[in-house]
């Protein structure tokens, strides 16, 4: 089972746009990744986001290309606990992309390959994914960190 895990890509400034939609430069990041994403067959059951605009952009870019559904869930918001998707992907099987927030995913990302979320373990970028695969024993494994300035389509 792998686990796609997706930060938002770049987004307006509070100043600019209390709801933070992507600005232009996010559109382009979610675009580029959901490519990259497409080239190499990546197909998860589904993608789910925090709800936030930036995030719900992020994720409807990436599910439209890939042909997935898409759809918001608890637990992706900024300050959200860790456990919260740590248990929830410790019981799922199928493959599925997690759309949300820093300092969030990082955390998450942490706890599932340390067992401690404030173990800094990788920095996610805007828009960039980290592809994440649980084996036959639970153990998670980071195998990929994209970022979409360095993916070459």
């Amino acid at each position: 089972m792998r686990v796609y895990i997706v930060r938002h890509g770049a987004a307006k400034t509070a100043q600019e746009d209390p709801s933070r939609p992507l600005n232009e430069r996010g559109l382009k990041e979610a675009s580029i990744i959901a490519d990259y994403l497409l080239k190499r067959g990546v197909k998860p059951s589904t993608v789910l986001h925090s709800g936030k605009l930036r995030a719900r952009q992020t994720a409807e870019i990436i599910g439209e290309k890939l042909g997935v559904r898409v759809e918001e869930a608890e637990g992706l918001n900024p300050g959200d606990e860790p456990w919260i998707w740590a248990g929830k992907l410790a019981q799922m099987e199928e493959d599925v992309m997690l759309v949300g927030h820093l300092p969030h995913l990082e955390r998450l990302i942490s706890l599932l390959l340390t067992d401690d979320p404030d173990i800094p373990v990788v920095k996610l970028g805007t828009g960039g994914p980290a592809v994440l695969e649980k084996d036959e024993l639970g153990v998670w494994r980071l195998l990929l960190l994209v970022s979409p300035k360095d993916v070459e389509l």
